[in-house]
């Protein structure tokens, strides 16, 4: 018995002095006990052995013990707490992120700590098998989050049994981590700027934690749902037994009103028929055409913004960024350039001058002198420039800056936006370049309002969205060339919700003087918002897109074309071509814009 007292102590006094030196503080008290009241900063509680002292046990406790004195040397709590999210998600995300931070710190320091933290996180699914496919439910979001941070912060691969816990959610955390990931890393020794830089990486991490919870509940609704109906199946089933038990003593006229009732339920199943045409099913009743104009609202817009390019960048990124996009320019076909080269040709020759002739006065027509030599009681006759309507027009490039668009398709849109303004600001048109995408991936902000207000039915659009202003129309493009390298920085491109940004655009052009408004629209698919979608009729942002559509079409002066990337948006809009490859959108850009002003021309010369 004494000798196992022995080691129990050595153990304790190993432990101590372990902590003592990883964290470099020599007056920290170590208790081993659960009772054991904190009396100041300096102390440090630790489970108390037990006889038999395991190495399991001895293992966890040196974990734990790591940790803490990693906590002590590389954390300050006051930094912490004033950086922490006000959410209750939020705030256990962001510690999560924080213990990897200082834990990996020790990992990279200490070779001997990596299997001592591996053993804190094991301890919690001991009791449970670590099978292959492990479950979301069986792994603590907070542990995954932990796992595959500190394999990205400290460029080590854990052993199995910890990979199994983070594969369980690293197809929804890897992508997001790895995205943030170098910036985290160059900070990792700065808690302050760390923290600062993690707060994105909560927001997002939240989203789809909050995500899953919903798809959680929605299965669980669904598995209600079959219980009912297997519960109901089975009354039903009771009921007809009890019915056949019965004597047959009907009259001929309750078997007249029973073939009637059978008759009566026929048409009833039929008109319940999923075929919906006459010929299919002759009971079917067309249904009544909706006239009502459809109802569309955002949960929150609280969390929307309206951003300049600049202000989502530093100037010296944007330069490497646009720097970047400079050198695909050599990469591509010069096909661009020369449909730029042929619109600047085709609306340079629209700049004719254009006069009124016969007039009382203005210029003298120097033509019509010889008339009044020949005839002097002949009047003079003057004449005057008419103002060219071609300038008069501005240009709104609407980009697509969803999530689907990463690489060569926003790469080519941002050199078609590019060219194309300097093209026609050479010919004296103004141009607007804009994009649309959203702030967080899966409702960010927005979804965690509506989660924290119970959840309310039919919330509408339930993302935070976030519009970019790349170049306005009086900025010239000299100014503006730096902010397209935007498109291409990681993180930017998310989510997309068309109809908002349709009409966002469109109000921006109603309020310009131009007398001719001309908005193009540039996607690679329908509007998707999962957070919107799953909360929603599955059509709520697609019917929105419509409803905005026609609105333009028919109600307003403004000329609104789009051109869908490898997507048919002709289904939405009256002027649309789809296109298959992503490099054809340089000519497809040029030719419809030449297209329209062709006819403008057209219409010019029948009106005079």
């Amino acid at each position: 018995m004494t000798n196992k007292k022995n080691i129990i102590e050595n153990f304790k006094q190993s432990i101590s002095s372990t902590v003592k030196a990883i964290s470099k503080n020599k007056d920290l008290n170590i208790y081993f006990g659960k009772n054991t009241e904190k009396k100041d900063d300096n102390q440090i509680n630790l489970p108390l052995p037990s006889v038999h002292l395991e190495d399991m046990e001895k293992n966890e406790i040196r974990g734990l013990a790591d940790s803490i004195a990693l906590k002590f040397k590389y954390h300050d709590e006051k930094t912490h707490i004033s950086k922490k999210p006000k959410s209750k998600s939020g705030d256990s995300i962001f510690t999560a992120i924080e213990e990897s931070r200082y834990e990996s710190l020790g990992i990279i320091e200490f070779t001997g700590i990596k299997n001592n933290i591996k053993n804190n996180i094991l301890k919690k699914y001991k009791n449970n098998s670590l099978s292959n496919n492990i479950k979301q439910e069986e792994v603590a979001f907070e542990d995954a989050i932990k796992i595959i941070m500190q394999e990205n912060l400290t460029d080590q691969i854990f052993d199995k049994d910890i990979n199994k816990i983070g594969n369980a959610w690293r197809d929804e955390l890897e992508p997001i981590i790895k995205e943030n990931i170098n910036d985290l890393k160059e900070n990792i020794n700065n808690q302050d700027k760390f923290s600062k830089l993690s707060l994105n990486l909560v927001e997002q991490l939240e989203s789809i934690q909050a995500q899953t919870e919903i798809d959680e509940d929605e299965n669980n609704e669904d598995e209600n749902t079959e219980n009912d109906q297997e519960n109901e199946n089975n009354e039903n089933n009771e009921e007809n037994q009890n019915l056949d038990k019965k004597d047959d003593t009907s009259t001929e006229e309750e078997l007249s009103s029973e073939s009637e009732d059978t008759q009566t339920e026929i048409i009833d199943d039929e008109n319940s028929d999923s075929e919906n045409s006459r010929e299919a099913n002759p009971f079917y009743i067309p249904p009544k055409e909706n006239k009502e104009p459809f109802n569309y609202n955002a949960y929150t817009r609280k969390f929307d913004e309206t951003i300049n390019a600049q202000e989502l960048c530093d100037i010296e990124e944007l330069s490497r960024l646009r720097q970047n996009l400079d050198k695909q320019i050599d990469n591509m076909d010069n096909i661009i350039s020369k449909l730029a080269n042929r619109l600047q040709r085709k609306l340079m020759a629209q700049q004719n001058r254009w006069w009124e002739f016969n007039l009382e006065e203005g210029i003298l027509d120097s033509a019509r002198l010889p008339r009044i030599i020949i005839n002097p009681h002949q009047s003079l006759s003057y004449k005057k420039e008419l103002e060219s309507e071609f300038k008069d027009t501005i240009v709104t490039l609407l980009i697509d800056n969803s999530g689907s668009m990463r690489g060569r398709p926003i790469t080519v849109a941002a050199l078609s936006a590019d060219i194309l303004a300097r093209t026609l600001e050479r010919c004296g048109v103004k141009v607007e370049i804009l994009g649309f995408t959203t702030r967080s991936w899966k409702g960010g902000k927005a979804r965690d309002e509506w989660i924290r207000n119970g959840r309310p039915a039919n919330p509408g659009r339930l993302n935070e969205i976030r519009h970019i202003i790349y170049k306005n129309a009086n900025s010239p493009w000299r100014r503006s060339k730096t902010n397209l390298g935007l498109m291409l920085r990681e993180g930017i491109l998310k989510e997309n919700i068309d109809g908002e940004a349709i009409e966002w655009a469109s109000n921006r052009l109603n309020k310009r003087h131009e007398n001719r408004k001309i908005l193009m629209v540039i996607s690679d698919g329908a509007p998707v918002d999962d957070s919107t979608l799953s909360t929603n009729s599955g059509s709520y942002l697609d019917k929105h897109l419509r409803y905005i559509i026609k609105n333009i079409e028919t109600n307003s002066n403004i000329e609104l074309l789009a051109i869908g990337i490898g997507h048919d948006v002709t289904r939405y809009y009256k002027q649309a071509l789809t296109i298959i490859e992503v490099d054809q959108l340089g000519g497809a850009i040029t030719n419809q814009l030449a297209l329209l002003f062709d006819k403008k021309k057209q219409t010019r010369l029948r009106a005079s």
